[in-house]
């Protein structure tokens, strides 16, 4: 794992603005996952080099432009990185068409493309989640896994989140509505999810991997079980030596199905997930707290606080 020291912080100044490009000032950056993959050679996404700026998505307001497209005060969503302002090209970003009960940031976290659009493609694409589902999601407490639960409960199952710690826990149950909040941490996974799903596991959306992803294969239902990989949490701290899950097995014996995705692989439901989520927030029925760590210089201890378990729901910088 990187450390505090492995980051440092440099001044720069915006030169000229080319063609086609613009400045972006940033509001608020997303603290994901698969940010940690670049800073491995062994990464899933691409490495980044020594000294260049830590890759992260984001939402900010066009404050200079040289591009017919995009206007200044303009709101945008893109890669715009652990910075204050992003010098970037106006075809990277996406200009948001902001709505009432819709806020600017909400764009970097229950609308995100590696937030609630991931939980969305995961849980209804790929899982093709159906009401009467019983449902575990890993890293309940995290960004996706909270909306996953949510979005699960709006479409009719039964949701099962496993997550780290009794406050974690009662967040699942009290915040997200979820039917069973199991604490890995102070609690034995694989008992406490048998007593929960007797019957068995319909829908397994993963985000942890590692011994979790066993456990839950062990107690998938008998027939049409339908396992999403998001995410592998508990293995990026050495990606040169993943585990794998030593129970795949259980996925032809009991005639399941086990797929991995990208969310970018699904462009074409990106508008179909905005609808839903964005329907559910407005009707009081999709909520994603914040943990808002502020200042760019405090961008590496809030990528370490994601795996340590120091926050809760949906980590971002607001520079």
């Amino acid at each position: 794992m990187p450390v505090i020291e492995d980051f440092g912080i440099e001044s720069i100044a915006v030169g000229d603005v080319a063609s086609d490009f613009v400045v972006v000032q940033v509001d608020t950056l997303s603290i994901d996952a698969w940010i940690r993959t670049t800073l491995s050679d062994a990464g899933m996404h691409e490495t980044a080099a020594l000294g260049e700026t830590i890759p992260a998505l984001g939402v900010g307001q066009v404050v200079a432009t040289n591009s017919e497209d995009l206007a200044v005060g303009d709101w945008v969503y893109g890669l715009l990185s652990a910075q204050t302002h992003a010098l970037v090209p106006a075809a990277g970003l996406r200009k948001l068409n902001l709505q009432e009960g819709i806020a600017p940031g909400d764009y970097a976290g229950p609308l995100n493309v590696t937030g609630g659009i991931t939980a969305w493609v995961g849980l209804i694409r790929v899982a093709q989640v159906q009401a009467g589902d019983v449902v575990v999601v890993s890293g309940a407490a995290g960004a996706v896994g909270s909306v996953v639960v949510q979005l699960a409960k709006a479409r009719g199952a039964r949701v099962i989140g496993i997550a780290g710690g009794p406050g974690k826990c009662c967040y699942l149950l009290d915040t997200l509505g979820a039917d069973v909040a199991i604490d890995y941490k102070n609690a034995d996974i694989a008992q406490q999810l048998a007593k929960a799903a007797p019957d068995g596991v319909d829908v397994f959306f993963d985000n942890v991997g590692g011994e979790t992803l066993d456990i839950v294969l062990d107690n998938l239902a008998p027939a049409g079980a339908r396992v999403a990989i998001c995410g592998a949490i508990s293995q990026y701290q050495n990606l040169d030596d993943v585990r794998g899950p030593k129970l795949y097995l259980r996925l032809a014996e009991r005639n399941a199905m086990m797929k991995g995705f990208v969310v970018s692989h699904y462009e074409a439901d990106y508008p179909a997930a905005l609808e839903e989520i964005s329907a559910l927030m407005k009707a009081g029925k999709l909520t994603l707290p914040e943990h808002v760590v502020r200042g760019i210089d405090h961008f590496p201890d809030a990528l370490l606080m994601l795996f340590d378990g120091r926050h809760l729901g949906n980590l971002v910088v607001r520079p």
